[in-house]
């Protein structure tokens, strides 16, 4: 009897393991691309012990490690599109010159993805180190008591952000006929897929226009803690080139595409492009698709953003004077 309980309380919990195993929920999303996703480009960082906490006045060299990761998924192709200042110091006063405050990498650095197993794979991290000469920073005059700096280093660099989601196309867009077990719907919100990046769009959705039309609206959010500047202005500080995010929209079907909310906007195939200046860090765009010959299908749209983007990490750097 004792074996009987034993065998019917196993076969109990075989079956609820089953069942809890059946009802497991997967993440799903529309066709394209799986993204790490995140709202960050590069991560920054004084390396441990580079950027003392306090020095004395004289006498006491010191350098400054930077370290960047890039945790997004844009892939930095050029070192050269990534510049790197130290601010917040006078270089004269730390026997340097303004040159050896300024540096960028040799190389890019690779993003964040998702390898074929659909494992993480980390971006790639470099350093940079200050002065860039080689030299040390050293501080030069003779002060009283204590005084305190707030060294800052600013990062500007190129990024870019990919967003893959679906565009519905019905044979009978207006919904006429009235057929059941449609392919899909036209007239709803849609599912985006995001890259990691600062800049997101951050909802899709589809309507009906006419009966060789279909509409669609999407919002482009900074979410990031930098800034957005105009691509390759070098975050420029102009007001003509801040909040400034370019927008390339790919349907993939042939020709008939138009946007409104894009400056200097312009269609070629499948695409449209232009510029959008985000207000209170987000912009709509309003497009509208010709379907020519009609027939049931889902199209992925791609969305392409780039940007300069700039960003920072400080720290205080305490100068205590040396008794004597």
């Amino acid at each position: 009897m004792r074996k009987l309980k034993v065998a019917i309380m196993l076969l109990v919990i075989l079956t609820l393991l089953a069942g809890c195993s059946g009802n497991e929920k997967k993440e799903t999303g529309p066709a394209g691309a799986r993204f790490v996703g995140g709202t960050q480009g590069l991560d920054l960082s004084f390396a441990p012990g580079s950027l003392p906490d306090q020095i004395m006045d004289k006498d006491q060299p010191f350098a400054i490690s930077l370290v960047l990761k890039n945790v997004g998924e844009h892939n930095i192709e050029n070192g050269a599109d990534v510049k790197a200042s130290i601010t917040g110091i006078d270089p004269a006063d730390f026997g340097v010159s303004a040159s050896d405050l300024t540096e960028s990498p040799d190389t890019g650095l690779r993003g964040a993805q998702i390898d074929a197993s659909g494992g993480k794979v980390e971006g790639e991290t470099i350093s940079l180190d200050f002065p860039a000469s080689g030299n040390s920073f050293v501080h030069q005059k003779t002060i009283a008591g204590s005084v305190q700096y707030n060294v800052r280093a600013d990062v500007c660099y190129k990024y870019g952000t990919v967003a893959n989601t679906k565009l519905c196309v019905l044979e009978d867009i207006l919904g006429t006929t009235g057929s059941s077990g449609k392919l899909c719907e036209i007239n709803q919100e849609k599912p985006v897929e995001n890259s990691g990046a600062p800049v997101q769009v951050t909802s899709f959705r589809e309507s009906v226009s006419s009966a060789n039309k279909v509409a669609f609206v999407f919002k482009v959010e900074h979410k990031g803690t930098g800034t957005v500047h105009k691509e390759g202005s070098g975050c420029s500080k102009e007001f003509a080139d801040k909040d400034k995010v370019h927008v390339k929209i790919d349907t993939g079907l042939t020709d008939g595409l138009t946007c409104s909310g894009l400056q200097n906007g312009a269609a070629s195939g499948s695409t449209y492009e232009g510029d959008a200046t985000l207000l209170n860090g987000a912009r709509e765009i309003r497009c509208t698709q010709t379907i020519n010959n009609p027939t049931d299908i889902e199209k992925l749209v791609r969305i392409d953003l780039t940007y300069d983007y700039d960003q920072y990490i400080q720290k205080t750097l305490t100068v205590q004077h040396v008794g004597g």
